[in-house]
């Protein structure tokens, strides 16, 4: 019977089916277990009869019933896979078991991948582990392979490495092409066992030979790098093309990467040789294909990459739409970098409408990734309350972590947040310590702040020649504030400094309107450079249009009492309404006489009379307010103040807040002196009040002080604050004084010396006086001599009397400054009308301050000018 059994088994071998079914049956019939498995595998398979699975079914079930391991695996594969039965995997695994207890190595591989997947039975790893061990002692590749996998991730066995790579040996050896790929893999990693990068490539080389896709792949990648191989990029390129055509996404996009970088011969391809044509068939072109390839197949960086070449219009037109749809697909991915680029394109409404809420979600997404753009990006958002509600605290959060990871624009705003006390609490040492991190490495801008800081001992002990340092580095990369403060240093210690001029000239090139100005000054003077008129009206143009309130006064002093050749009416008037619609006290107390005298435009006033006069009858309240301006200053006509007031009073009546504000000064300054008792006071009150309802500012103020006087003196800090929101210096010292010594509300320096230090930026006298005298006498800070010095000279630039007596003895004593008496005689004659101011204001920024002013608030009501609405009606 074995004879035939044998012959049967021959015939089946070299396909001669009909021949082993006849000879297969017979035996089969007389019960031989191995012919009933034979007859069972043909009629499984079609082989010498038509497939007939239950017919198979039957023969296995007979030759198992005899314990026969073959039949029963047979019978198990069949359950299975659902072929002639119902898929069943408790059935496959019972004659799985059966046949793996006799030893077979495929069942028992195949009952470990049972155990493993938790078919027909709940998942074992150690089972799985247990049965693959079973197999791979037998020689089993397929097992041995597994085995070593379970043993390099200590999945239901011990972890071991050393293990793992027998196993992987013994099946790769055999021509297993996992196993030679995941053991070049192991051996290229090194982990755990010593790396053999060469010995990698062979291994490499095997599984690729038999179209392994990762092993070409990573193949590629030693031939690029030049690891375990001498580098080739023709090769690279060949195996990444291997790898590719069976679908590998990451061998798309090194190809893509290569391709514009390499020709087809692997020869490197210089930026000029790359085409920008995506027609052409250069380099380029074929990196686009391979770009798009693998980003349908998902590849996230080659989303990514598609996107920066859209947006950059490289080798493709440029289209941000077109490029916010590859980053919204790699972001959908998770990759951090696309949702920040998706988010910074919502931000700034690139390629798509601008939408801070869609900015914020996709920064966050990124930002909870650990991406530290996205963090400060976040933080920056959340402190300018774009597209969510302004949180300070939010903010510094997420600048700290973004600064934690090193962003240096992280560590510059955490170091502006705690400095101010925004989000937490005050802390400018801890602010200096960001500026110095950021300033470290490179941010101008940082380098800047600690040289403020330095300069002013915010945090850190006062050093003027360490923040000439900082100021320096910042100068060098083209800050102009930089440039500025040095001017203002150097000019501090010696005013013959040349190098003043060259600093305030870098600044001024750079538009440093503050710059611009104190050049004007330089000129206009003769300190430091030749006097020169012209050249002075052209820095104060110069910095009068970049918004620099001083250099709009000085600009119209100049050009309505300057050199005849210089003179021009109309531009005074113009630059002093300027000057004056920003509060700077001066201007608004000259602009009346510079109108006056206003004769280059030929203004008529009395043309303008008869014309306001001829709109009046026709109800207009614009003429009717100009018309109050016209009587009450006698322009193109006789001052006559019950005209006034009656014009006044019909544009007030039409609800013109300006002439609200007019007449209410009319009535007040006919009034007698005790207000209380009168009734044009009362009136006054009441026009006050209509126009501070019209939230003008100018009413606001003057209610305010109207208030103090005469009605509710509490009512008055928050009038204050409505026109010191508008920017009016006035009201802002004037709030400041009020919050400083708790007139009125409750005092609080915190909330005091913003408002003071916001109308010193805008050339308030007073303000600039009482910051120069509380720096110098120490008030809540360092004593500090210098930094009055400066607060004087912006007080005197804008006529301060005070301020140019302090300074005068300044330079007289040495105090703050080097010993001149020249300037010192100088600025005394300024402060005694004789002369005057002769030096160039400067604009350190002024350090936070803790004491009281010394000087009282303004009690002087403010009238509305408007020289807009002269202007339009004229």
């Amino acid at each position: 019977m074995k004879n035939l059994l044998a012959d049967a088994d021959a015939a089946y071998r070299r396909g001669d089916f009909a021949n082993a079914l006849r000879i297969s049956r017979p035996l089969a019939s007389l019960e031989y277990a191995a012919a009933q498995n034979n007859l069972g595998f043909m009629y499984a398979n079609g082989q010498g009869v038509a497939q007939d699975y239950a017919e198979a079914l039957k023969w296995y079930r007979l030759a198992a019933a005899q314990d026969y391991a073959p039949a029963q695996y047979n019978l198990g594969y069949m359950y299975a896979n659902g072929q002639g039965v119902e898929q069943d995997h408790t059935q496959a695994l019972h004659w799985y078991q059966l046949a793996a207890a006799q030893g077979l190595p495929d069942v028992q591989t195949n009952l470990a991948f049972m155990y493993a997947n938790g078919q027909g039975v709940e998942r074992d790893a150690a089972q799985a582990a247990y049965w693959f061990e079973r197999a791979a002692v037998q020689g089993h590749a397929t097992a041995q392979f597994n085995l070593a996998s379970m043993l390099l991730q200590g999945e239901g066995i011990d972890k071991d490495t050393v293990g793992a790579r027998k196993w992987l040996e013994s099946a790769a050896v055999q021509g297993h092409s996992y196993a030679q790929f995941q053991l070049g893999l192991l051996l290229a990693q090194g982990i755990d066992i010593e790396g053999d990068a060469e010995l990698a490539a062979k291994w490499y080389h095997k599984a690729a030979d038999q179209g392994d896709a990762p092993a070409q792949y990573n193949l590629g990648l030693m031939y690029a790098h030049g690891q375990g191989i001498a580098p080739d990029l023709s090769l690279a390129m060949a195996y990444f093309t291997l790898a590719a055509e069976q679908g590998h996404g990451d061998a798309h996009y090194n190809l893509a990467v290569l391709c514009a970088r390499v020709d087809s011969e692997g020869r490197a391809v210089a930026d000029s040789q790359l085409s920008d044509d995506e027609e052409a068939p250069g380099p380029m072109a074929q990196a686009l294909v391979h770009y798009r390839t693998a980003a349908a197949l998902g590849h996230a960086q080659a989303q990514y990459n598609l996107g920066t070449l859209s947006a950059n219009g490289y080798g493709l037109a440029q289209d941000y739409a077109e490029a916010l749809q590859w980053y919204q697909m790699a972001a959908e991915r998770g990759m951090a970098q696309a949702q920040f680029q998706v988010g910074l394109m919502y931000q700034i409404g690139q390629g798509v409408t601008q939408n801070s809420t869609q900015a914020r979600q996709w920064m966050h997404l990124a930002a909870d990734q650990g991406h530290a753009m996205a963090q400060c990006n976040l933080g920056a958002m959340y402190s300018q309350g774009q597209g969510v509600s302004q949180d300070f605290t939010l903010a510094r959060q997420w600048f700290q972590l973004a600064a934690d990871q090193g962003d240096t624009l992280a560590q510059f705003n955490l170091g502006i947040l705690c400095s101010q006390g925004k989000g937490g609490a005050q802390d400018t040492a801890r602010g200096y310590a960001y500026f110095t991190l950021a300033a470290a490495q490179g941010h101008a801008l940082a380098q800047f702040n600690q040289g403020v800081a330095l300069a002013q001992g915010q945090g850190v002990p006062q050093d003027l020649h360490a923040a000439q340092i900082c100021w320096q580095h910042a100068a060098d990369q083209g800050i102009s504030e930089a440039m500025f403060n040095l001017a203002v240093l150097r000019a501090s210690q010696e005013s013959a400094d040349p190098q003043v001029r060259t600093l305030y000239q870098a600044a001024a090139d750079l538009e440093n309107a503050a710059a611009l100005h104190n050049l004007g000054v330089m000129y206009a003077t003769g300190n430091g450079l030749v006097q020169d008129e012209e050249q002075a009206l052209y820095h104060y143009r110069e910095a009068a249009q970049r918004g620099d309130v001083a250099a709009q006064y000085a600009a119209a002093v100049l050009l309505a009492e300057g050199p005849q050749s210089l003179r021009d009416a109309t531009a005074a008037l113009a630059y002093l309404e300027l000057a004056a619609a920003q509060g700077h006290p001066a201007a608004q107390e000259r602009l009346n006489l510079q109108q006056s005298k206003q004769s280059a435009s030929g203004a008529d006033y009395a043309r303008l009379l008869e014309n306001y006069l001829q709109s009046s009858e026709r109800g207009d309240p614009i003429a009717d307010f100009n018309l109050g301006l016209l009587y009450a200053g006698g322009l193109g006509c006789q001052a006559d103040a019950t005209l006034a007031q009656q014009h006044y009073l019909r544009a007030a009546q039409a609800g013109m807040p300006q002439a609200q504000n007019n007449l209410a000064i009319q009535f007040l300054q006919a009034a007698d002196a005790d207000l209380q008792a009168d009734a044009g006071a009362e009136q006054a009150g009441q026009w006050l009040r209509e126009a501070a309802a019209q939230n003008y500012a100018l009413a606001c103020f003057n209610l305010a002080l109207y208030q103090r006087r005469i009605g509710d003196p509490a009512q008055a800090p928050e009038l204050l604050r409505q026109a010191a929101a508008q920017g009016l210096a006035k009201a802002q010292f004037n709030l400041g004084w009020t919050l400083a010594f708790g007139e009125g509300a409750v005092a609080d320096l915190t909330q005091a010396l913003p408002w003071l230090q916001q109308a010193a930026e805008q050339g308030d006298a007073d303000a600039l006086y009482t910051l120069g005298r509380m720096q110098y006498f120490g008030q809540g800070m360092p004593a500090d001599a210098a930094q009055a010095l400066a607060w004087y000279q912006r007080a005197a630039a804008v006529g301060d009397c005070a301020a140019q007596f302090n300074l005068g003895s300044m330079y007289a004593n040495a105090q703050g400054t080097v010993q001149d008496y020249g300037l010192a005689l100088q600025w005394y004659r300024a402060a005694a009308g004789q002369a005057p101011a002769p030096s160039p204001a400067p604009h350190l920024s002024a350090p936070p301050v803790s004491a009281l002013p010394a000087r009282e608030p303004a009690v002087a009501l403010a009238t509305a000018s408007d020289g807009e609405a002269m202007r339009r009606a004229a």
